[in-house]
C-alpha cells in the first residue's frame, strides 16, 4: 500500500502497487475426489474435496477451490511454490487467492475477466476473515500501481471495485519490522475505537480520503514531489490513528535520504515503504507491468 491504508475500508481511495515476486499454482486433475496440495508456503496437506476446511494456513486456497467445487468432477494436485521475499512480511494470503482461482479458472474452464477475478477473490477474503479492503487483491490481478475504491465507494457501475492504472512511479523500497500485527487484528482495533468515538474517527477518514484523492491526481499529473509530501502527510493521519509505533517511527526517521516514507500496510508493525533513492536497510522492488499470468 502507497497510500490510502484503513481509510479505503470505509469507501476513500487508494493507491497499491504490485511488488515483482510471484506465486506459482500449479493444478491437475487426479481420480480420487480429494484435494492434494503440495506447498512451500504451509506445511503439505490433502482433504476430501466435499469437506474442505475454512481455518488453517491453506485456507484460502480451500476457498477458492470450494467456488468451483461444484464443477470439479474428480479431485485435483494443487503445486504451490512461491518467490515471495518473507523477509519483507509481505503477506501471500492475496497472491495466492488470485493464483489459485486464475488456474481454477483455466482448468474448469470458467473464463472469468479480471475484474470478475477480483470479485471472486474478495468475497473470498472477506467471508475468511470478516473484512478486507482487496487492494492488495487488485494488485495481485493486475499488477502496477494502481488507484484502487471497493465496490461499496460506487465509483463504477454494478458491484464491482475501482481499479484505474497509474503511472510507473520513482524507485519504491521496503524495509520490513520484524513483525506483524495480522491485518484483521488491527482491523477490528479500530473499528471498536471508532465505535466508541465515531465523529473524530470520521474525520480522521475524510481527511485520509482527501489525502488519497490527492495523491492519485499527482500520480497522474506525474508529480512525484507532491506525491512524498502526501505520503508523509498521510503517515502522520496514520499516527493519528494509532497505528503507528516506535519501532516504524524509527525506521522512517532513518530513512531521510527518501523522498518519503511511511507506514506501508495496516501498521503496528509490518513493512515502511520509501519513495526515491533507496535509504540504508532498505530492499529495492520493482513493479510488474502484469499481474496475474495463466499459462497452459
Amino acid at each position: 500500500m502507497l497510500i490510502g491504508e484503513h481509510a479505503v475500508v470505509y469507501g476513500h481511495q487508494a493507491i497499491v502497487c504490485a511488488i515483482d515476486q510471484r506465486i506459482h499454482v500449479r493444478i491437475h486433475h487426479i481420480d480420487e475426489r480429494i484435494v492434494r496440495i503440495r506447498s512451500k508456503i504451509a506445511p503439505n496437506f490433502t482433504t476430501s474435496l466435499d469437506d474442505l476446511p475454512s481455518k488453517g494456513p491453506l485456507r484460502f486456497v480451500c476457498a477458492a477451490v470450494s467456488a468451483y467445487a461444484a464443477k470439479i468432477k474428480n479431485g485435483l494436485a494443487i503445486e504451490i511454490t512461491s518467490e515471495i521475499d518473507p523477509t519483507l512480511g509481505l503477506g501471500s494470503s492475496a497472491a495466492v487467492t488470485v493464483a489459485t482461482l486464475a488456474a481454477l479458472d483455466k482448468l474448469v474452464p470458467g473464463e472469468a475477466t479480471l475484474p470478475e477475478l477480483h470479485g471472486k477473490a474478495l468475497t473470498i477474503v472477506r467471508e475468511l476473515q470478516g473484512r478486507g479492503s482487496g487492494a492488495d487483491l487488485a494488485a495481485s490481478v493486475f499488477g502496477g500501481m494502481l488507484a484502487y475504491a471497493t465496490p461499496e465507494a460506487k465509483l463504477v457501475d454494478g458491484d464491482r471495485a475501482y481499479i484505474h492504472q497509474l503511472p510507473q512511479p520513482p524507485q519504491l523500497s521496503l524495509r520490513y519490522s520484524g513483525y506483524k500485527t495480522p491485518t484483521a487484528d488491527v482491523l477490528k482495533t479500530i473499528a471498536e475505537a471508532m465505535h466508541k468515538d465515531p465523529e473524530i474517527h470520521q474525520r480522521l477518514y475524510k481527511q485520509m480520503g482527501n489525502c488519497s484523492s490527492s495523491a492519485i491526481k499527482a500520480c497522474e499529473e506525474v508529480d512525484w514531489q507532491r506525491l512524498a509530501e502526501l505520503m508523509s502527510a498521510y503517515n502522520n493521519l496514520m499516527k493519528k490513528l494509532g497505528v503507528s509505533d516506535k519501532t516504524l517511527e524509527l525506521i522512517i526517521a532513518e530513512a531521510s535520504t527518501a523522498m518519503a516514507a511511511k507506514i506501508s500496510g495496516s501498521g503496528l508493525g509490518d513493512c515502511v515503504i520509501a519513495l526515491g533513492d533507496v535509504p540504508q536497510g532498505f530492499t529495492p522492488v520493482e513493479l510488474p507491468k502484469q499481474g496475474v499470468i495463466v499459462n497452459g
